[in-house]
């Protein structure tokens, strides 16, 4: 066999083409799945990306509905605190029309969003006014802002009207469909569009005294939805339970003229969609895909308000949601692409002219050895030393064919072995990234659990105060008309103008710990991706004071720690354009965590502490070149090591005890401060001395420094 394949020469070896070298295939092969891997990861990218798009116009539409809400709640207790003035003075024994008819004047007055106010009383029971059988004391107010009040009879027929009967049959304050009326009152008469919110009053028998009724203008409530749902684009539809408009931005007119909503533009399917989720469901939002009759693509999602069930609706247009995302994808993956080949070729390039450098000695001894092949039978003939030598060199060849064979063998084990590392070190990889995960989640609980304790420690005071408020009255109903000192003293005790002051000032602290919790699990959510929240011109010094409001619980004395010496230095700063919410957990965090410092100085049973009053000093002034804000936040506590100063904003870092902290604060402050405003936050601080945190930020965000003053 060995003298067939040495009697002829090979043939010179030849020019490899490019297109059939390795070099080449390989970098197709490895082009080819890197295309793919960033086809299907740029596919899964976009789907997350429209989810969170989808997420955006749902947190849209939430913010508008709880405005909404918060606005009809105070329309309601007007209504409900000029109903119980009105059953006091009932109680009291009065009985002379102006009285009440300049109640309800001075309260429409005080109202900010009532256009009309009054009560009827039941003709045939007359309890309140007993000398008018069709008393109806009411005021308006006209298009000019002034309030005109009235008394007198009314006509007979308004006790038959919806907004009498209606609420005095539920036996409950309900609002009622918009209405179209001309109004007389007013010099000239003038048209108005609105809705109401009636209810009936009763006194301490039961007994039906009257019904109140408020009126709201709906051209209010059309102003309040004028603005877009998302991206500068959209718009906000207001629709009664029956499908008719309340408010309709991108017409107005046809909410004032009482266009139902399933009459515009070919809604009456989507309308017939949306009662139908918001029965199957248990949840009040969602959101629709909707082609209009003119072929456009829209998503509608939907919200139903809980003082009235009326349907809160936002419109966006598809390519407002998609269309930007889409473009994200297909422009990144194209770059990616021609990144991923460039880097490839050059990559291959490199590896395929090291190959071939390593291995041209081997293939020039290999052409050298073809070359004396031809020779070798005639060597191998001869029986002197030649000879002999030739023979051993091919059984050298021989056994390096052995050796080949072995050593492919070794190499297919060694790969498999590599192959089975490559797959533990991924389950490993995996793991780490799950408990990363867990520690996330614990943080978002942790950061979520300080704004619900903020709202369950109001919610009592607001129990309390209400309380009080309702034995003044019970009060008033046993002692007026002759009012007994005991009845003035328990006024005087109580102060019950201070306590309805500081109840609205307890519920806006209950509403901004609510939307702490969003903004924080935002933030903590977003803590390496794009915000897109929105930036703003704000007062600092409102944020922060809004902020030691939510920790007024714990810088006030307890039986066991003493209170906090807060003071404040404010300078004058001008408005500061930034990211409002996002710098309020900056202060949040780290005030938070200067009480924290201060703990163990404010037991009253160590005497050691008794030297050391706990204090926090806040001061702001502007930077010498006037282009930054400076806002510094000390205490007098503990102070931090320098050995954790050089990790404090690292992610995960803490030194509280397991249970009591994540690590996550201050480096979710630092990226805000320095990533998101372009400031600077530092820390200065030395053990048993204190520990001051420096936040610099620009004034203007977007402007240039010389529009600044």
């Amino acid at each position: 066999m060995l003298n067939n394949l040495l009697e002829t020469s090979p043939p010179p070896p030849q020019k490899l083409s490019l297109l059939k070298s390795v070099g080449w295939k390989l970098f197709l092969s490895v082009l080819g799945g890197t295309l793919v891997g960033l086809m299907c990861a740029s596919y899964l990218f976009y789907r997350e990306l429209v989810k969170q798009s989808k997420a955006e116009l749902i947190s849209s539409l939430e913010v508008q509905a709880e405005s909404l809400e918060g606005n009809f709640r105070t329309f309601e207790n007007t209504a409900k605190l000029v109903a119980d003035a009105a059953v006091t003075l009932h109680q009291a024994g009065e009985k002379r029309e102006f009285v009440y008819v300049d109640l309800i004047r001075r309260s429409l007055q005080t109202s900010r969003l009532g256009t009309g106010l009054g009560f009827g009383q039941p003709p045939e029971k007359r309890l309140i006014i007993p000398e008018r059988k069709y008393a109806y004391p009411f005021a308006i107010r006209d298009k000019s802002g002034k309030v005109i009040a009235k008394g007198g009879e009314s006509e007979p027929s308004d006790f038959q009207e919806s907004y009498f009967r209606d609420p005095i049959k539920a036996g409950k304050a309900i609002w009622i469909e918009p209405v179209r009326y001309k109004e007389t009152t007013v010099d000239p008469p003038e048209i108005f569009v609105s809705t109401s919110y009636t209810l009936p009053f009763y006194n301490n028998k039961k007994q039906l005294l009257g019904v109140m009724a408020l009126d709201l203008e709906l051209g209010f409530i059309s102003e309040k939805l004028s603005t877009p749902v998302m991206r500068d684009s959209g718009y906000f539809v207001l629709v009664s339970p029956q499908g008719n408009l309340i408010a309709y931005p991108p017409d107005p007119q046809l909410a004032l003229d009482l266009k139902p909503f399933p009459q515009i533009n070919n809604y009456a399917k989507l309308w017939e969609k949306i009662n139908l989720n918001l029965k199957k469901t248990a949840t009040n939002t969602g959101i629709i895909s909707w082609q209009d009759k003119e072929g456009k693509q829209e998503f509608w999602a939907y919200r139903k308000i809980s003082n009235n069930n009326w349907i809160l609706l936002a419109s966006v247009p598809k390519w407002v949601v998609i269309g930007p995302l889409l473009r994200f994808s297909v422009i990144g993956t194209i770059l990616a692409a021609m990144g991923a080949s460039a880097v490839l070729a050059a990559v291959v390039f490199l590896f395929v002219r090291n190959l071939n450098r390593r291995l041209q000695p081997i293939m020039d001894e290999c052409n050298l050895l073809a070359e004396a092949s031809a020779k070798s039978e005639e060597l191998m003939s001869r029986e002197d030393e030649i000879g002999r030598l030739t023979i051993s060199f091919y059984n050298l060849l021989g056994q390096v064919t052995v050796n080949e064979k072995r050593l492919r063998k070794e190499m297919e084990k060694s790969a498999k072995a590599y192959q089975a590392l490559q797959e533990t070190q991924a389950k490993l990889i995996q793991t780490e990234k799950m408990s990363s995960l867990g520690q996330l989640v614990a943080g978002v609980a942790h950061e979520i659990n300080n704004p619900i304790n903020f709202i369950y420690g109001n919610l009592p005071h607001a129990a309390e105060y209400t309380q009080e408020l309702l034995k003044l009255i019970e009060l008033y109903q046993e002692k007026y008309p002759n009012p007994e000192p005991e009845i003035q003293d328990l006024e005087e005790e109580i102060d019950l103008e201070f306590m309805v002051t500081d109840l609205r000032k307890i519920q806006a602290s209950m509403s901004m710990g609510a939307n702490r919790i969003r903004e924080i699990v935002l933030s903590l959510r977003n803590f390496s991706r794009f915000d897109e929240a929105e930036m703003k011109d704000v007062d600092i010094h409102e944020g922060i004071d809004s902020t030691l409001l939510i920790l007024q619980n714990r810088l006030k004395e307890t039986p066991t720690n003493g209170a906090i010496n807060l003071v404040k230095e404010y300078g004058n700063l001008p408005l500061l354009e930034c990211y409002a919410g996002q710098l309020n957990q900056v202060f949040m965090n780290i005030i938070s965590n200067a009480i924290d410092a201060l703990e163990k100085f404010r037991n009253k049973e160590e005497t050691d502490n008794h030297d050391r009053i706990p204090t926090i000093i806040i001061y702001t002034e502007l930077s010498a070149d006037k282009s930054r804000a400076v806002i510094k936040i000390k205490d007098n506590g503990c102070g931090i090591s320098d050995e954790h100063k050089s990790k404090l904003f690292d992610p995960f870092f803490t030194t509280k005890p397991v249970g009591k902290g994540t690590g996550l604060g201050l480096s979710i402050c630092y990226q805000i401060i320095v990533d998101k405003h372009k400031g600077d936050l530092r820390c200065v601080s030395e053990p048993e001395k204190g520990t001051e945190f420096i936040i610099e930020i620009p004034i203007y965000q977007t402007k240039p420094i010389s529009k600044i003053f």
